[in-house]
């Protein structure tokens, strides 16, 4: 009985352990996935409201306050679905030697990577459609709406390929791990210089046109910029087609140096783990 009443004395302790397990993972996931980010817009929609008021114009380049509004909002709610350095972890592998363990599986090594961007894609989705669901709740009056249900289609369509482009260009980072020793660094290069090609913070349409032109070759600009200024009614059913075979061309060839990459990368790995 002693030991019973020891066992129900400590149960209102473990309840409590347990919800702050579940809490904190709940939280953490709230944090780390649905509202990352979310700074960014607020700061940089502050710093655009001082610009426009320190100059008393009433837009920068065809863009208003309220439209560099939307566009933060919607940049914010793309980028989330858009793959980070914590997706894969392919170069920890090839480091820890177990990448064999890939040649005995009845699954192709890419087939599971396949599987691993639908998964995370699909989770990115809801969080980004949270994402945006709060922001509409908190403010109904402010917050930005696709201009057209062809729009959201489009944008969507735009930022799938490009979230695969994404995708396919971290896992060639991570397979650098059989000669490099340096693929966080390249990742995290990589992750500042695609945030300004793609428009995250700044419109690639406030920049010269030179670099406009310079960007809208790379998938980047097609991923998160193109996708946002349709949803904005900005760009067309013309710029839509444009983007689908930019993309479409970068993912084929990406998909082909992801191949040719991690074959050669085989032939000099020296692992032995299973």
């Amino acid at each position: 009985m002693s030991m019973l009443g020891g066992q129900l004395a400590l149960l209102p302790h473990v309840v409590a352990y347990e919800w702050r397990k579940a809490t904190a993972f709940r939280v953490g996931f709230l944090l780390r996935e649905v509202l990352a980010g979310a700074p960014r817009p607020a700061v940089m929609a502050v710093v655009y409201h001082a610009m426009f008021q320190s100059t008393g114009a009433a837009d920068f380049r065809g863009y208003r306050f309220v439209d560099l509004v939307a566009y933060l909002v919607w940049s914010a709610v793309i980028s989330k679905c858009l793959v980070h350095e914590r997706v894969l972890d392919v170069a920890e592998q090839i480091f820890d030697g177990y990448i064999t363990k890939y040649l005995v599986m009845p699954v192709s090594f890419f087939t599971l990577s396949a599987g691993r961007f639908v998964q995370f894609t699909a989770v990115q989705l809801g969080c980004a459609a949270l994402f945006y669901g709060l922001g509409a709740a908190l403010l109904p009056g402010y917050w930005p709406v696709p201009v057209s249900a062809l729009a959201f289609a489009q944008a969507l369509c735009l930022l799938l390929l490009g979230a695969c482009c994404y995708y396919v260009l971290h896992l060639i980072v991570q397979l650098l791990a059989f000669w490099l020793d340096v693929v966080w660094s390249l990742t995290n290069m990589f992750q500042f210089v695609a945030s300004f090609v793609a428009g995250v913070i700044v419109p690639v349409a406030l920049m010269p046109d030179a670099v406009q032109a310079a960007f809208r070759v790379t998938f980047p600009f097609w991923s998160v910029f193109a996708p946002v200024e349709i949803l904005l009614g900005r760009m067309g059913s013309a710029e839509f087609g444009e983007g689908l075979s930019v993309l479409g061309a970068w993912l084929i060839a990406l998909c082909a140096l992801a191949r040719v990459t991690w074959r050669r990368g085989l032939l000099r790995y020296a692992g032995v783990g299973a």
